[in-house]
């Protein structure tokens, strides 16, 4: 009888011990997830010296049963926004809250730290005069040089693109060098959406850019989508934004189109999602 047992035994050991070597194995042949319909590719700028960009596409899932072009938003701070921003626009394309877009992030690929300093280097426009923190800052003519270009020929070359309806996204950084865009060269985007913007940078310069624009235009044939959180900062973001606003609509540009919002209880960076949502919505309605 005792041996009846053991023998019992041992084999639910062996059953138990070869369970969890199955349930394991995948463990030992991970592999990297990957978003559906999405692929990269560099480009090495002649406009931003020494810069090897990541160039990350996220495709509509009707994009190869059809021949038709589509809309494009161009991402900034692709390294932390693309993966979000695509998948985002997906569930909205799913649903049908949104026409079909391209979605593309402009990355870098070199880690938090390298991202950190780059993008304070390509979305300012000036060295800072009271903000010395990024000693690197004031590429941002160069940086839309690159998109101009290099990346729109790029992209409209490899993909089927309405170059008409292209749109530009940004936080913080890439909110400021969104609304920069808007009066400097709003040739480039049909729209904008514009989060978080730090529009403190050099002391509120975006006034100026705005104002010089205002001298020689009384039009401005834009969509533009603007949105923080409640709980954002007064100095760098609420304030500075909320002057850039009552400027913009004190001077009741024909053919504008200005959408803003403020969200309750979100911050510099919960905001985001969000935001982004609400942008896409807007900007993109089928």
């Amino acid at each position: 009888m005792n041996k009846f047992f053991l023998i019992i035994n041992i084999a639910s050991l062996s059953l138990i011990c070869a369970t969890r070597s199955q349930a394991q194995a995948p463990l030992n042949d991970t592999k990297p997830v990957s978003l559906d319909n999405t692929e990269q590719f560099f480009i090495t700028s002649d406009f931003v010296k020494n810069e090897n960009y990541i160039i990350q596409v996220g495709l509509p899932a009707s994009y190869y049963k059809t021949k038709k072009t589509y809309p494009v938003l161009y991402v900034l701070d692709g390294d932390k926004s693309f993966g979000m921003t695509k998948e985002i626009a997906d569930w909205l394309m799913w649903s049908g809250e949104i026409k079909d877009i391209i979605v593309v992030g402009i990355s870098y690929g070199k880690g938090t730290a390298a991202w950190w300093e780059k993008r304070a280097r390509d979305y300012t426009q000036y060295k800072d005069t009271v903000y010395y923190y990024y000693p690197n800052a004031g590429g941002g003519d160069n940086f839309l040089g690159f998109i101009n270009n290099e990346l729109f020929p790029a992209i409209n070359n490899k993909y089927r693109t309405n170059p008409d309806s292209s749109a530009i996204m940004g936080i913080s950084f890439g909110g400021l060098l969104s609304s920069y865009v808007l009066f400097a060269r709003p040739e480039m985007f049909r729209s904008y959406i514009i989060i978080s913007p730090a529009l403190f940078w050099n002391n509120n310069s975006i006034l100026n850019t705005e104002a010089g624009y205002f001298n020689s235009h009384k039009e401005l044939y834009k969509s533009v989508y603007l949105a923080y959180g409640s709980l954002d900062n007064k100095d760098w973001t609420i304030n500075p934004t909320n002057e850039f606003l009552s400027t913009i609509q004190a001077h009741n540009y024909n053919g504008f189109k200005l959408t803003s919002e403020i969200f309750k209880g979100e911050t510099h960076i919960s905001v985001y999602p969000t935001a982004l949502t609400h942008g896409l919505k807007l900007i993109f309605k089928p």
